[in-house]
């Protein structure tokens, strides 16, 4: 496979470092089998396109997800130079992407009065986290299987993150309804096997953390797509997204934001993409 990628920032000559460092830590990432800096191209294997995000029933089949936690948990272990954090800095704008770009100009609806005061709750549940290398996009359409190996893409933003971000990326997804027994049972089962010696008590509030300031961020960078570029097919996922979203709120006892999502964002969101 070849691809040319002349990113300023986080390609080519990044990628392939991380590929080095992943595939030392033990981890399955595609083979670099040429490349050339200067010219910013690269020769990779083509691992297929046998994504997990195609595996029905993804959540039924647990010997499926455990091999993705313990891929998770193998990353968790590797040795990163130059690995920084962005994380910190982008939680006000991400908080912004919601409010301003997905309800504000998108819905067009106003915000509850109470969302500023979210984020003085949501931003030390995630300092307080186990921090570690973080994906930023775990999910399944990034982990493809070949023959019996899991294997990692779109690795070069990595970063230095809160460990629930990524649990929430593979346990929490855009493309499935939240069921928060099954999230409990792989919280639990990610505590036992994790390096890191969490408890199934800080797993799971960890992940719906994760997933709250996933979640948010994911609905304004999806419809900020939508109206800089008319990417209508990234809006599909969106009402998905929002139910989860408010199911993670509920059980974390948001009542604030899970009747603003649940009374006025999901019945906005249905009248706009039927106009769309």
């Amino acid at each position: 496979m070849l691809c040319h990628d002349d990113s300023k920032i986080n390609g080519l000559d990044i990628f392939v470092k991380r590929a080095k460092e992943l595939s030392t830590a033990g981890l399955r990432v595609p083979k670099v089998l040429k490349y050339d800096l200067n010219k910013c191209f690269g020769i990779f294997e083509d691992i297929g396109d046998d994504s997990l995000l195609d595996k029905k029933s993804f959540y039924n089949n647990e010997e499926l997800v455990i091999k993705s936690l313990e891929l998770l948990n193998l990353m968790h272990n590797a040795k990163f130079q130059n690995l920084h954090t962005t994380f910190e800095m982008g939680l006000e704008s991400h908080s912004k992407k919601f409010s301003k770009i997905f309800c504000k100009n998108f819905l067009e609806i106003e915000m509850y009065p109470e969302y500023k005061d979210l984020f003085k709750t949501l931003i030390p549940k995630l300092h307080e986290q186990q921090w570690t290398n973080c994906h930023f996009d775990f999910e399944r359409r990034n982990i493809h299987k070949l023959g019996k190996e899991l294997i990692l893409l779109d690795f070069q933003d990595m970063n230095f993150g809160p460990i629930g971000i990524d649990l929430a990326g593979i346990l929490v997804d855009h493309y499935s309804e939240l069921d928060l027994k099954v999230l409990k049972k792989y919280t639990d089962i990610f505590a036992e096997l994790s390096s890191y010696g969490l408890s199934p008590e800080e797993t799971l509030e960890s992940t719906c953390w994760g997933a709250l300031q996933r979640n948010l961020r994911i609905m304004g960078t999806l419809t900020s797509l939508y109206l800089r570029s008319n990417r209508s097919y990234r809006l599909k996922d969106l009402p998905q997204i929002a139910k989860n979203t408010a199911i993670v709120s509920n059980y974390l006892d948001l009542p604030e934001l899970n009747t603003y999502l649940t009374d006025t964002v999901i019945p906005s969101l249905q009248i706009k993409l039927s106009q769309l």
